[in-house]
């Protein structure tokens, strides 16, 4: 049988957190801190029951509370199915420059580890989506170009600098 020790959980919130928050996988007190309680949980539960299963459940509340919805997987999400076009390898440094600036439609929902079960997502992603076409058409993705955003012009050249024609004499 196999136990599971401090390090075993705090490897497993690491990996989970650099996958579904990576702007929190920075934070090693917090880290720390849920590892060591969830394999306090872990191994008290072992002492009381054989069935290591439910001690692992219990171990995994501890763990992953508050962290099961995921702002950076909703706005990757978008980004994915919304805007194919963005080239695959650019889609999580675009993500994760675009949670500041959808910090402002999170604030508005009541996020919890269950809201994706909720009504109010679908809300949340309607809301989000504005939000980012929004940034995109006025600060562009590298590789991608939106619909909304005109190419840039030909830069103005100043008269003093056009090219010089010869004049031609008017026959009459």
């Amino acid at each position: 049988m196999e136990t599971h020790d401090e390090m075993w959980f705090c490897e497993r919130l690491q990996q989970f957190l650099r996958e579904r928050h990576p702007q929190r996988s920075i934070h090693t007190g917090a880290i720390d801190r849920r590892s060591r309680l969830a394999a306090e949980s872990y191994a008290a539960g072992m002492m009381c029951s054989d069935n290591p299963t439910q001690a692992l459940r219990d171990a995994d509340r501890i763990l992953f509370r508050g962290l099961l919805f995921s702002p950076y997987d909703v706005v990757h999400l978008i980004l994915e199915t919304d805007f194919p076009a963005i080239p695959e390898n650019k889609r999580r440094d675009v993500a994760l420059r675009l949670l500041p600036v959808c910090r402002p439609v999170f604030l508005i929902y009541n996020l919890g580890d269950d809201f994706a079960e909720k009504q109010e997502f679908k809300e949340l992603k309607a809301d989000l989506r504005t939000c980012i076409c929004f940034w995109i058409d006025e600060n562009g993705v590298p590789g991608y170009q939106s619909g909304a955003r005109e190419p840039k012009a030909e830069p103005h050249v100043p008269y003093s600098r056009q090219p010089k024609y010869k004049k031609h004499k008017r026959q009459r």
